[in-house]
């Protein structure tokens, strides 16, 4: 099976690489990655990205944390039973205290876990296309293409103010 092809279109300028961004989105082209030396404000909504799922992993993570020290507290104090002055065997309030730190630990645990895991981290090795200038002051974008649309996404990517375009393959080989 031949390697997967695409282009790489270098920038010099951020609203250059923002503006073919937004027309390789209206052309219908499928964008794969965006190299940025700096962070870019807008760069969400240009590549009009999904919101990330993590969110929801950290929801799974602090309701399972809050039963699980709920559950924790309770086991314990129906297993050694400690009454003193006439207060009830499941008295809630001091159950808060466990069900709030297994909360946050869980919490935490499976945004770090799930962010990993989303992330494909860690990468041993750089993306195929990557170039050493994008970490000083280059801008570019990967663009997944055939060979019959090639020349104009080319085009399109010339037009918008890209110094480089060049052909990239990506290998699919495993990292290490």
């Amino acid at each position: 099976m031949e390697p997967k092809r695409g282009l790489l279109g270098m920038f010099s300028h951020a609203d250059a690489l923002l503006a073919a961004i937004s027309r390789l989105k209206e052309s219908g082209v499928g964008i794969r990655t965006v190299f940025s030396p700096v962070p870019l404000h807008g760069i969400q909504e240009a590549l009009k990205t999904r919101p990330s799922p993590v969110r929801y992993c950290t929801l799974m993570g602090g309701i399972l944390g809050l039963v699980s020290g709920f559950s924790l507290a309770a086991y314990s104090n129906l297993k050694w039973e400690f009454i003193t002055g006439g207060k009830p065997v499941l008295a809630w309030v001091p159950f808060v205290v466990v069900g709030f730190e297994f909360t946050i630990l869980l919490g935490v645990l499976f945004t770090v876990f799930s962010m990993a895991i989303i992330s494909r981290l860690p990468r041993f090795r750089l993306p195929s296309a990557y170039d050493p200038r994008f970490s000083v002051d280059k801008f570019g974008v990967w663009v997944d293409c055939g060979e019959a649309e090639r020349g104009q996404i080319s085009k399109i990517l010339e037009d918008s103010g890209a110094e480089e375009v060049r052909e990239v393959r990506l290998a699919f080989s495993a990292p290490g």
